[in-house]
């Protein structure tokens, strides 16, 4: 598409944003309402790609949210291609941030917590994101308590496979829960916990918790390792911080947050002061110095 196309008779083409292998963005005007947008249009049209195209629009359409990137419209454009509109964002992914250093604590605390809400608007629908990662967090204004949750294509309801029919992981490696790994069918809300998890100590440290040369690698140290400690890579890191991301990347579901409204508990608990916790057990207020 170039400038000054018309998408649906609405949006005006104004640049080509970003492309990738399932297709493009573009910053578009909307005639309706003068503001501009973000236009999403699939590369190829086909069923099967069309239906994840179409579901994850859908799905936008019904999740309003201030952490939830805003959906203006969807549909097909000329020769049958999809199309989805949404608000357009001024500002970088965390992904990018992360390139100049960590976040502070501070910051990294209320970032999880907002993204925490929007999950919980999506648990409470029976649905998972299954593709949470910084290239997926966009940070309004460059701010990490205006973060808002983008790329709901492979998002789903909860209790599916974690692997497509071919045998590929779906979600992005390193950010992918154990128990999707191993392809269990009981995927639930806490496979995206986990994922918020590495989001986590990513903002703290600096670096993925789980590195890898390839990504068989990656998916290898999911399963049978334990990412580095947070309180050796940042030095003066509160211990109840520590001991929380390591909760949200516990190898066993059961030990997890069950939702992102679980997950809020535990992070306002940790945000309001010292407090004891540990790995797989409840938080408790700690008793005052004397």
């Amino acid at each position: 598409m170039i400038a000054g196309e018309v998408i649906a008779e609405r949006f005006e083409i104004l640049e080509l944003a970003q492309a990738g292998g399932m297709g493009a963005v573009y910053r578009a005007r909307d005639r309706l309402t003068g503001e501009q947008v973000a236009v999403k249009v699939a590369r190829d049209v086909g069923s099967e790609h069309d239906d994840r195209f179409l579901r994850e629009a859908a799905l936008l359409a019904e999740l309003r949210h201030p952490a939830i990137v805003r959906h203006v419209a969807h549909g097909r454009a000329a020769g049958g291609v999809p199309y989805l509109a949404m608000e357009w964002l001024d500002g970088e992914d965390l992904a990018r941030r992360l390139t100049r250093g960590p976040l502070p604590p501070t910051d990294a605390i209320a970032l999880v917590r907002r993204v925490a809400e929007a999950l919980t608007l999506l648990h409470g629908r029976g649905g998972l994101h299954r593709d949470l990662k910084p290239a997926n967090l966009f940070l309004e204004g460059g701010r990490a308590d205006r973060v808002k949750l983008l790329d709901f294509g492979i998002a789903r309801a909860s209790a599916t496979h974690g692997v497509t029919r071919t045998g590929s992981v779906m979600g992005t490696p390193g950010y992918t829960a154990p128990e999707q790994v191993r392809g269990a069918r009981d995927v639930d809300a806490r496979a995206d916990v986990f994922a918020l998890g590495c989001v986590l100590h990513e903002c703290l440290a600096g670096r993925a918790a789980f590195r890898g040369e390839h990504v068989m690698a990656v998916l290898a140290r999911i399963l049978l390792e334990e990412p580095p400690r947070l309180g050796e890579l940042v030095p003066g890191l509160p211990a109840e911080l520590e001991l929380l991301v390591a909760r949200l990347l516990h190898k066993d579901p059961a030990r997890r947050p069950r939702d992102g409204f679980a997950l809020i508990e535990l992070l306002d608990v940790v945000a309001a002061g010292p407090v004891a916790l540990t790995p797989t057990g409840p938080l408790t207020p700690r008793p005052p110095s004397l």
